[in-house]
């Protein structure tokens, strides 16, 4: 494995030097190998729970000749967060993100956290919010035929704007098109007496007056 794919590469530009993390949901081990032979954390541990994808990938850190720690564990429950100050979790959906961070009592130390989720981006923003972690970055990647947001949470008392909660930062004009297509595709298979067409098109327009202003 010599390069990552395009979505892993924004979410190993997120980390830094000091980072201890946990990279949650490790799949084949990819990020966490890239990270550590690089030298881009201080510290990362992989878990998954499916054992199948954690036997990969320990099977990967071991033909790489590394010293990474593996934890089979749904979401970070069995993992030893001592120390750790990260959290990246990828590649599954918001309602599992959500259920994953529940445990306030594991996240004490962890004042960052990378998410790169593949639904319910309003939730997930509103979420996070609420447990006290702000939105700092979130990235548009073009990644083998779909669209992946990745977004870095910093621990902190500000609060996002409700347009920042709602579409996100639409700093990228090939997805900010990509998501009016989407609302178009949809406007034209709704009739415009419609509660949902009326929904859809005030956040059709409102994206526009965002991303044109």
């Amino acid at each position: 494995m010599n390069r990552l794919s395009k979505r892993l590469e924004v979410l190993a530009s997120f980390i830094n030097k000091d980072d201890s993390l946990v990279d949650v949901g490790c799949d084949h081990g990819y990020l966490s190998i890239y990270l550590y032979r690089n030298k881009l954390c201080k510290k990362v541990i992989c878990s998954d729970i499916n054992k199948n994808a954690l036997e990969v990938a320990i099977n990967n850190i071991k033909n790489d000749n590394l010293d990474i720690e593996t934890y089979l564990s749904d979401g970070i429950k069995d993992v030893p967060m001592e120390g750790i100050n990260t959290l990246v979790i990828s590649g599954m959906g918001t309602s599992t993100i959500v259920d994953i961070l529940r445990d306030r009592n594991r996240l004490k130390g962890v004042s960052k956290i990378v998410l790169q989720t593949n639904n319910n981006y309003e939730e997930l923003r509103k979420y996070m919010n609420s447990i006290g972690y702000y939105l700092e970055i979130e990235h548009a990647t073009y990644d083998k035929g779909k669209w992946y947001l990745s977004m870095l949470y910093s621990k902190s008392d500000k609060k996002n704007e409700e347009n920042v909660l709602k579409y996100g930062f639409l700093d990228n004009p090939a997805y900010v098109k990509y998501l009016l297509c989407k609302y178009e595709d949809i406007l034209g298979k709704i009739p415009k007496d419609n509660e949902d067409y009326i929904r859809y098109k005030e956040d059709y327009d409102k994206i526009k007056l965002l991303f044109y202003k």
